[in-house]
């Protein structure tokens, strides 16, 4: 079954008894299909009524509601809730245990957006998207803002510091909003900060159509951000470029020049990213939600409409993982290397490894310098530009003590994918192991992730009989840790049996490489039951405020992304011989499709 089809059926279960006994009352009311008169309109005005009636205590009670049941479901459920001087909401922020055991990870990088508004408040949709092993999107969390300023950036930014136990991420791809831009500075100092590359080159026509040389200058300009393989490059590239065309009081390419280090790849190519140069990932979340959610849609509805995706990714990743650990994927050559990443890493991953060894096939050694016990290659690799066939160079460096490696390219240090440049030299040097700093494990499908034992709202014991006994081993052991804590010797005691059984047992306890890359930072424990949050919401339920609703008379004055239901015309059904029993069906598919968005 189409897994938009299925999750649109399993959208919600009391919506679906809602559907049933709403449609159900209509037509007996009627006097059964036979004496139905009534058209669409009067199905919209009761749906609407009953839809009222089901949300009487408030937007933000209910919302606050969910947030509890959501937190007696796991302790670790994480929210926030920003509030102006009238208690109304302003800003929504939400982490579920499992997003945020998965952040140990994939944490490090992330991408950012908060371009897609969403609900009857026309409040933006800004989720926190990471990478996980199999190269799919992960969701770390969620926020909803009132306004993308400064002041809306800094306080979700430090709900999702807080949320994540204080650890930053080292990278984060966002679009060149300034606000964004500032408040990322203020709460993530050390963190590397890139723009979306494909944001800036699509603004190419509207900036620079109205010069005569317009073809001209834009082949240079991708030429130059695209295939400069070192900073000098570029630099000698984009001042040829600006001297040629006389580009010197353009202001927007004299802005990005200020910030190349923000967009230009070579800029930012030494440095991992796990692949990710733009922000398509978030872009890719914001269409998932396309024909679920519209302008009517309320807080309640879409925090469901999330917890939707996020089963539809778990289910994902869940059967990715099954079949990288159950299948094999076939070596396509001899090397003892490719069996090696076959052996580790996830079928995603170990495609795009065995993608480079195909192309290793178009790259030759044209000149090498042995120097000790180090060696310098010239790397040749053809490819064909544009239907003509063109060589590029390549420096690779491998030292023969350590069998270290590195190439000009820097793939392995931007993807976590050795590259097929380094592949050619290892060939070379006879290397039949590659040493295991370049077994990232990141990619590997054999490694125990906490975040895959953690359970959520959409967790079924019986499919998932692991998380049971995950949820009763952690009880038994808080229980012991609360008696042996009262005692340095019970503490220790505990400690060097608990050690005894994992090496009797010869058990592999795997660390977060997230964690391992960061062990300057002071290592907190996950789930801190101590955090406070903004909104205590036992207490102050009654007293939070719903969101002023915008209203709107005629067209939006927004640029807001609408949704496929949005864009979508509904034709107004014709009472001119129309069957009756294919009107009630036409209506009941009304009404499943009403309450679903």
């Amino acid at each position: 079954m189409n897994l938009n089809v299925k999750r649109t059926l399993d959208l919600n279960v009391e919506a679906g008894v809602r559907i049933n006994k709403s449609f159900r009352s209509l037509v007996c009311a009627t006097g059964g299909y036979e004496n139905m008169e009534f058209v669409e309109h009067d199905v919209r005005n009761y749906v609407a009524k009953q839809r009222r009636a089901l949300s009487k205590d408030g937007d933000a009670k209910t919302l606050l509601n969910h947030f509890s049941s959501m937190r007696e479901l796991n302790k670790d459920f994480f929210d926030d809730i920003d509030v102006d001087d009238d208690n109304r909401i302003l800003n929504v922020f939400w982490a579920d245990a499992r997003s945020r055991a998965a952040c140990e990870y994939f944490g490090d990088v992330i991408s950012f957006d908060s371009t897609y508004l969403t609900n009857k408040y026309d409040m933006s949709f800004a989720p926190f998207v990471g990478v996980n092993h199999h190269g799919q999107s992960i969701l770390l969390g969620c926020g909803l803002l009132c306004s993308e300023d400064t002041d809306s950036f800094v306080w979700l930014f430090n709900s999702w510091l807080r949320c994540m136990s204080n650890r930053p991420p080292e990278g984060i791809v966002t679009d060149q909003c300034k606000a964004m831009k500032k408040a990322i500075s203020l709460v993530f100092p050390n963190t590397r900060h890139r723009w979306c590359l494909w944001h800036i080159m699509k603004k190419i026509p509207e900036k620079l159509q109205s010069y005569a040389a317009y073809k001209d200058i834009k082949r240079e300009l991708k030429e130059v951000v695209y295939n400069s393989d070192s900073v000098d490059n570029f630099v000698y590239g984009w001042e040829r470029m600006i001297t040629t065309f006389s580009l010197h009081k353009n202001e927007w390419l004299s802005s990005l020049y200020e910030e190349r280090h923000r967009w230009v790849p070579c800029y930012l190519r030494n440095s991992f990213w796990a692949g990710m140069s733009t922000t398509q990932r978030s872009e890719s979340m914001n269409a998932f939600f396309d024909g679920y959610i519209n302008s009517r849609t309320t807080l309640q509805e879409f925090v469901k409409q999330y917890d939707n995706a996020l089963q539809h990714k778990t289910e994902k990743e869940t059967q990715a993982d099954f079949t990288s650990l159950n299948t094999t994927l076939p070596c396509g050559s001899q090397s003892l290397i490719e069996r090696q990443f076959q052996k580790h890493y996830t079928h995603a991953k170990f495609t795009e490894i065995q993608s480079e060894f195909r192309g290793k096939i178009n790259c030759f050694v044209d000149g090498v310098v042995v120097q000790d016990n180090s060696s310098l290659y010239k790397v040749m690799e053809d490819f064909i530009h544009n239907e003509i066939r063109e060589e590029r160079a390549f420096k690779v460096t491998f030292q023969r003590d350590t069998m270290d490696v590195n190439c000009s390219c820097l793939l392995f240090e931007f993807r976590g994918i050795i590259c097929r440049h380094c592949v050619c030299v290892l060939a070379q040097e006879r290397v039949i192991q590659v040493p295991a700093k370049y077994i990232l494990t990141r990619w590997c499908k054999s490694v125990r992730r906490k975040h895959t034992y953690i359970r959520a709202t959409y967790n079924n014991k019986e499919k998932d009989p692991h998380i049971e006994r995950y949820d009763e081993l952690m009880k038994t052991f808080g229980n012991i840790a609360e008696i042996a804590c009262d005692s340095v010797h019970m503490t220790q005691l505990l400690v060097d049996n608990l050690s005894s059984f994992v090496n009797k047992h010869d058990l592999q306890i795997s660390s977060s490489p997230y964690v391992d890359n960061n062990s300057h930072i002071q290592e907190e424990h996950l789930y801190d039951s101590n955090i406070v949050h903004d909104v205590d919401t036992t207490t102050n339920t009654a007293q939070i405020q719903s969101p002023k609703s915008v209203k709107r008379k005629g067209r939006p004055k927004t640029r807001r992304l609408k949704s496929t239901t949005e864009t979508i015309k509904r034709k107004k059904p014709s009472t001119k011989g129309t069957n009756q029993t294919s009107n009630a069906i036409g209506v009941s598919n009304y009404v499943i499709n009403f309450y679903c968005v």
